[in-house]
């Protein structure tokens, strides 16, 4: 195994960082479990816990055992499988006739019918409400006519109506929604938790919602704060297909993933999502845990994000972006930072996901420093430092130390790494055409399929394009594919990934993979593709 000197020092710079973040709060040490419970290392959500409006990681570990859909993945095989849908059927792509199953209740006691679908998407989808998930809903009929486009220098004027033309409930069972295109993976897509269901007390009081969310879920809120973590107890009348043998689960609040894990050695903690890198270095997690962790594949990828504006016209240029990224070392940044936990990304899907291609970024995505060179030169070199950016809160420094090193020592450029103040001040920088140099960008699947993949990150209108990128040749794959059967789509937006080769829009990194620390008392875990705990599989020792 290759180890330059720069990886060493970012090895150890890492475990020096994460060192000093156990300095951090310790909010779940000491604290004891119920009997039939699980303790659960957690972090602060960002805002109020409603579906429709998270759409980040902290949020989202919340409300995920508390919410139900129509449909759910099957965490062993990453299926697509039926939830509260008895049904869900189309002829066309375009028209979908959704049936549910009876008798499927919320945690507060209320049954879940067709219109708290139906009443949830239209509300989510109604500009005004400001939602983060808004645009879920912009394949559905009518949805333009709740987000009315604003005149030049004006507010957008105010819908005329609540509700899109293209839902239609049929009975209490049973709804229609029609879509603008054909979409051969809606079925997938109902997986996301911004399609799931509100209970009618939502509307009444959405901020008391948000405080105490209400789902269909296999566990119920009982009490949390941001300030006081989460305790989710088993909901009695659950009647899905996911009912958990445990009572509860204990979210406890931790700013500091060293500090989770101390609790865990300890025994003070019964799960950690995320073993810190100090704890991966040397194996001393094997050592301290003698066993009891899960490691498996994760559907992510971390990449490096690309400005693609005027703010920096050399980073315009295809061969400075495919140079840089042959300069980078990605095995190298795998086997010492991660101790090879994880695998270098070859290509812009993560693998296990429906569609992945291995290999798709083709020679760019490999280690090659005399090619490097030479398309650097063919470029007309780059003139200047290059910096890349990140977020002083997270903790990627030294990742994107090592990235910037890599390149530094190939290119013979000056590269270095620039901390934005914190999370909101990085996404507000890398989404405002300002940015004039990489950025980390990581991205975990909605759902597990390459349009996932695809289409918020690199097409024209996508959701998470904060790059800017544009390609008319790759926006129109992903409108041929909206068009066709399933199996025919995979293999257009297998064609549309490999188009990105001549742009780079995004250099892929690497893949990680997920690492879980159990207690001695937990059996069964078993994880999401995306990498979360399915607490209802969770069965704990006798």
């Amino acid at each position: 195994m290759k180890q330059s000197r720069f990886l060493v020092g970012a090895a150890l710079q890492a475990a020096a960082m994460v060192g000093a973040l156990a300095a951090g709060t310790t909010a779940g040490q000491a604290q004891t479990s119920q009997p039939g419970w699980v303790s659960v290392s957690a972090c602060t959500p960002a805002g109020p816990l409603i579906p429709t409006n998270t759409n980040e990681t902290c949020g989202s570990d919340i409300l995920q055992p508390i919410l139900a859909g129509l449909v759910a993945n099957d965490a062993k095989t990453g299926a697509i499988i039926d939830d509260i849908a008895l049904s869900i059927t189309t002829t066309d792509n375009t028209t979908w006739t959704i049936k549910l199953r009876p008798g499927r209740k919320f945690h507060d006691g209320t049954e879940v019918l067709a219109r708290n679908f139906v009443d949830a998407w239209n509300w989510a989808a109604y500009g005004p409400n400001g939602q983060s998930n808004n645009d879920w809903f912009s394949i559905i009929t009518g949805y333009g006519d709740l987000n009315p486009k604003a005149a030049k220098g004006e507010k957008p004027p105010v819908p005329a109506t609540k509700a899109m033309s293209g839902l239609k409930v049929i009975n209490d069972h049973e709804f229609q929604v029609e879509l603008k295109l054909p979409v051969p993976v809606f079925k997938s897509q109902l997986s996301y938790k911004a399609f799931y269901p509100m209970p009618d007390s939502f509307f009444a009081d959405p901020a008391a919602f948000g405080r105490k969310p209400i789902g269909a879920g296999p566990f119920q809120l009982v009490s949390g704060t941001p300030d006081t973590g989460y305790k989710l107890a088993a909901f009695p009348g659950y009647g899905g297909p996911a009912k958990p043998s445990i009572k509860g689960v204990d979210l406890r609040i931790y700013t500091s993933r060293e500090a989770a894990y101390n609790d865990l050695v300890a025994g003070n903690l019964d799960l950690l999502r995320d073993i810190p890198a100090s704890k991966l270095v040397a194996d001393l997690w094997k050592r301290d845990l003698r066993g009891r962790a899960v490691i498996q594949p994760r559907a992510n990828i971390q990449a490096l994000g690309m400005p693609y504006t005027d703010a920096n016209q050399q980073m315009l240029k295809p061969a400075i972006r495919q140079a840089l990224s042959m300069a980078i070392d990605r095995k190298s940044i795998v086997d010492i930072l991660f101790n090879g936990i994880g695998q270098p990304a070859t290509g812009w899907v993560p693998p296990g996901v429906e569609g992945y291609q291995a290999g798709a970024c083709g020679e760019y995505c490999s280690f090659n420093p005399e090619k490097a060179k030479d398309l650097l030169a063919k470029a007309g070199g780059y003139k200047g430092d290059i910096k890349l950016y990140y977020a002083g809160d997270s903790e990627v420094k030294s990742a994107m130390d090592a990235v910037c090193n890599s390149i530094q020592n190939v290119l013979g450029l000056t590269c270095v790494t620039s901390a934005l103040s914190d999370n909101a001040t990085f996404r507000s920088y890398t989404r405002s055409g300002k940015v004039d140099g990489p950025f980390p960008s990581n991205w975990t699947m909605d759902y597990p399929s390459i349009d996932n993949a695809l289409v918020p990150l690199y097409s024209k209108e996508g959701t998470s394009n904060r790059g800017a990128y544009e390609s008319a040749a790759f926006d129109a794959l992903l409108d041929k594919a909206a068009k066709e059967d399933s199996a025919t789509a995979i293999k257009t937006y297998q064609e549309a990934e490999r188009l990105l080769t001549a742009d780079m829009p995004r250099v892929p990194l690497w893949n990680p993979a997920m690492t879980v620390g159990h207690s001695p008392k937990v059996r069964q875990v078993t994880l999401y593709t995306n990498g979360r705990i399915d607490y209802s599989a969770l069965a704990l020792k006798e």
